[in-house]
């Protein structure tokens, strides 16, 4: 009997390939998105530290209607990119969930792949031991035939 082939062995490596491609891209994205999460902590201490600082000035002397200008004017800029930075995440996030969902997927196919080769390899196995009984059966009835033959 020829040795065990498994028909969709080159499908199972793609879909390996694909998962392990798929892996290193959920990989990149969550990355991406852990630094855009810090930077987005770095520019909530940043406006933090703008709205102390404005708090500290305006107690220790009196502030000039420009320097109130400047200070109101920055802190808005801060916040107009914190809520920028905050979109931009909501973007990565869902792509970190798309790419774990297709991740997921093609994990779920490998699986089923695997399973399938589990199973046709132990059919063919079982077919196997079946040839070998039935070649030790025949080689029994030969053997007590020709001891039989000799024997009369």
């Amino acid at each position: 009997m020829k040795q065990f082939e498994f028909r969709l062995q080159k499908v199972m490596e793609t879909t390996r390939t694909r998962e392990e491609i798929q892996k290193r891209e959920l990989a990149k994205a969550l990355s991406v998105l852990l630094s855009n999460e810090q930077l987005l902590e770095k520019m909530f201490d940043r406006l933090e530290e703008q709205i102390g600082e404005y708090n500290s000035r305006r107690r220790a002397s009196s502030m000039k209607a420009s320097e109130m200008l400047a200070y109101s004017a920055y802190t808005e800029k801060l916040g107009a990119e914190i809520r920028q930075q905050k979109k931009a995440i909501e973007k990565l996030a869902l792509l970190v969930q798309q790419h774990r969902e297709k991740l997921i997927e093609i994990s779920k196919d490998k699986k089923i792949l695997e399973k399938l080769k589990e199973k046709k390899y132990e059919e063919y196995r079982k077919k196997l031991r079946t040839m070998e009984q039935k070649f030790m059966d025949e080689m029994s009835a030969r053997s007590f035939t020709n001891g039989r033959s000799e024997g009369q």
